[in-house]
């Protein structure tokens, strides 16, 4: 992984680090593999983009949904 797809954004506890990491093809289990490589654990993911599309562009949280665009 490259360092500029890396990046430490927080560390809320002593034994938890906050990170934003970008892969542009993701396998079943991809990160939690990484992280379990390097002998850390994953609490939490949070899938912000699929290709070009923006998910935070999506109101509603977990599980809502839309049509795409003619563009997407």
């Amino acid at each position: 992984l490259p360092p500029e797809d890396l990046e430490v954004l927080d560390h809320p506890t002593t034994k938890t680090t906050l990170v934003r990491i970008s892969i542009s093809e993701g396998k079943n289990r991809q990160v939690r593999r990484m992280f379990h490589a390097i002998n850390s654990g994953v609490i939490r993911l949070h899938r912000s983009r699929i290709g070009e599309l923006d998910l935070g562009m999506l109101d509603g949280g977990e599980g809502c949904w839309r049509m795409l665009t003619e563009e997407e």
